[in-house]
């Protein structure tokens, strides 16, 4: 059933987003009885046991959370701890209102025009900045979700002006597979290509790369490939295995396997869900399969299956 809700409506938000990520209050407000998913440490150093590095869990109070640091109060020291912000998996906070429950459930349920008007209440409670960065991208993901691209894309762009923790850039609504999207996405995607914001090229081309333009989505993505900005790049290269054929991507899997297992543990989703439909579409169900129970495994599975299940 066709939806009653104009874009335009549903384009207010951005500006009251943009009020809020530059007058919120700083990006230190507590948030108290949050619990902290971390991967485990980077190391040099060869792990010398059969059992992979544990991810560590911690509850407390998050004083601080942005692009470069998080840092907690932890409940049980009552100390402050601090570690890198690219290492946050999943932060589930205790303090959520009424509305963002609402607003959280009318995701999960994929009532996506209720996601989209219940953007902008939500940001008006003031919820510290990242994680009124992070509804922010779940409305994205929704807009695309019902096809509005333009709501998609401008609600990223506005999110690009300032520096996003990567756990919001692994919800970015980037297409991973082969998928063929709605006319009206791909559209809007060739309106936002060239872009002075990064992000809203890197998921314009994934959704333009499986139309009859994919040629342009290609040599935008190798533009991007070479992007000062480290995340964008290597999305960027990821991306560009979709444009490879049956024989290469049997080939390159070990490599590419290898290659995801080097990126920060919560942008693994996407790129394992594309390595999955390359094994599958060329012809290996049993690799697929493989790759389907490391998928299961992954830390962020019961937050990112939308990715998987569009």
């Amino acid at each position: 059933m066709a939806s009653n809700i104009k874009e335009e409506d549903l384009l207010k938000p951005v500006l009251i987003l943009l009020v809020f990520t530059l007058t919120s209050c700083c990006q230190c407000k507590v948030v108290q009885g949050s619990t902290i998913w971390l991967a485990p440490p980077e190391s040099k150093e060869e792990y010398l046991t059969w059992y992979s590095p544990i991810i560590q869990k911690y509850t407390g109070e998050v004083i601080q959370y942005d692009d470069e640091v998080v840092a907690i109060v932890d409940d049980i020291t009552k100390k402050q701890v601090r570690f890198r912000s690219s290492r946050v998996i999943w932060i589930e906070a205790d303090d959520q209102t009424l509305l963002e429950r609402k607003f959280r459930q009318s995701f999960e349920e994929k009532d996506d025009d209720a996601v989209l008007q219940g953007l902008s209440p939500v940001l008006m409670e003031r919820p510290p900045v990242w994680r009124q960065q992070w509804l922010t991208m779940v409305a994205a993901v929704s807009a695309s979700r019902t096809h509005r691209g333009r709501i998609s894309l401008e609600l990223v762009s506005q999110l690009d002006q300032r520096p996003l923790p990567l756990m919001v850039y692994a919800w970015l609504p980037i297409a991973w597979t082969n998928k063929s999207l709605p006319q009206p996405l791909i559209t809007d995607a060739v309106n936002r290509l060239s872009d002075s914001s990064e992000l809203v090229e890197l998921i314009a081309s994934s959704w333009i790369l499986a139309s009859n333009q994919r040629e342009i989505a290609i040599s935008k993505l190798n533009q991007l490939a070479t992007s000062d900005r480290s995340e964008v790049a290597s999305l960027a290269k990821v991306l560009l295995w979709r444009a490879s054929t049956p024989t290469d991507v049997l080939k390159s899997v070990n490599q590419w396997r290898d290659t995801i297992s080097k990126l920060p543990m919560v942008l693994q989703m996407g790129p394992l869900i594309l390595l999955k439909d390359k094994v599958k579409s060329a012809g290996d169900p049993d690799m697929a399969k493989h790759l389907q129970w490391s998928i299961d495994t992954v830390p962020i599975m019961k937050q990112l299956e939308w990715i998987d299940h569009r």
